[in-house]
Order: structure tokens, then sequence, then C-alpha cells
């Protein structure tokens, strides 16, 4: 591939899972040499500015340059689009922010390389507003942004001091409140599991019962026959 910007012409060989990093607002010709398998994320100055603390963000321009943690959140990404689910949008929000936090600690324009730091968890407080709203918003969509704003932080900082507080990202604390409560609501209710499945934010019965089977290795109909 050989390709030109606001700099200079140059030339590269792409490797299977490499980069192409180009920042908004510069030009831009490229010229193919060969076929090209590409997945394309197209990620916004706020998406950036939050994974910086709020702080404008420029990335380098990069061509073939190999990071397997970029390369593995756009395959997760894609993955998520592909099989597009309502409730998978927490999760799909959650590896935006992790794909722009590693743009901006990797792949900034002037980037130094900071000391490792331990980063702080939520305070209670926080952690119990944040909790409350994911039980009362269980059945439904419940994007990041809205619990970053109920622990009013800003998302990258949200998703850095929850992991911290639980060790789970909020998608996966998320679902594991929607498996619990499934859980109950099968052994000691008498809905049907198509409508325990809705009510716990699930997007159907096979929906509900391929989340349960990967995280708990059984099923609703198990569950409900041990009671």
């Amino acid at each position: 591939m050989t390709g030109t910007s606001t700099r200079s012409w140059y030339s590269r060989k792409v490797p299977a899972g490499g980069l192409f990093l180009h920042p908004a607002g510069r030009s831009l010709s490229v010229e193919l040499g060969g076929g090209l398998d590409t997945v394309h994320a197209y990620l916004t100055d706020e998406a950036l500015r939050e994974a910086n603390d709020g702080r404008p963000v420029e990335l380098r321009e990069e061509l073939g340059a190999k990071d397997p943690l970029v390369e593995q959140l756009m395959l997760a990404l894609h993955g998520v689009v592909r099989r597009w689910e309502p409730p998978a949008r927490t999760y799909a929000d959650h590896l935006t922010g992790m794909l722009a936090a590693q743009l901006v600690h990797r792949h900034r324009a002037g980037r130094e390389r900071p000391g490792r730091r331990t980063p702080s968890g939520l305070s209670s407080r926080r952690m119990t507003r944040v909790r409350e709203l994911m039980e009362r918003r269980l059945a439904e969509p419940l994007p990041v942004a809205d619990l970053a704003a109920a622990a009013s932080l800003s998302v990258s900082q949200f998703t850095r001091q929850f992991k911290a507080s639980t060790g789970e990202s909020p998608h996966q604390y998320l679902l594991r409140l929607r498996l619990q409560r499934a859980c109950r609501l099968l052994r000691t209710g008498n809905s049907s599991i198509g409508e325990v499945a809705v009510s716990c934010g699930f997007s159907h019965r096979e929906h509900l019962t391929r989340v349960m089977r990967a995280r708990l290795g059984t099923t609703p109909a198990a569950v409900r026959r041990a009671g």
C-alpha cells in the first residue's frame, strides 16, 4: 500500500491485523497494491476526549502498525454489530470506550510514557447509585453513558473506577445481575421462560438460554425444574 498524508508519500506492506489510523481533518490519498479485507471504526472527538479525562487529543497517522489489543477490540465490535441485539448496547459502549482509551494511550501524537498508576475505585455512594440504576433498568438497554452520569463521571473515568471496585466491566456486572434475577424468577415465579427473559433484559428465551449456558453452565428449564 502506498499513500500520501498532509506530510509526504510513503509505502508499506500492511501485515495481517495491521492498524491503519487516520486522524480526522487530514487529507489522504491511498493506492492499494493488492487485496485488502478491512474492518472500519469511526470514533468521535467526544469519545477520545472522554478517554483522555476530558482533554482534547490528537492521534498519530499510522499505516500497518501492530496493536494486538486494538485488533481484538475491533474484531469484537465487528461481531457485536453483525449479531446485534438491543441488550448488546452496553457491551458495545464498553468496547468503544476501551478502543478509545487504547488509541489515546498508545497512538496519540507526542505520547509520553507515564508511570503505571493503580486506578481508584468508586466511592460507596457512587457504587450504590449505579447499582440501583442497574436494578431499576434491568429490563431495558442501559448505555454505559447513563451509568457514568449516575456516578457523575465521564465514561472513561467511570469504566476504570467501576472495574477497580468490582473486578468486572459494567457489562459483565449488569449481565450477572440480570442472570441472578432471572434465576430467582424461574425458581419462585409462574411466568413463562420467555416472559422472564424479557423482564430481565434479554431479547427472548433463546437469548437467555444461550447466555445462561455460557455463564452458568445450565439452562432456564433446568433452573426451573430444580426449583
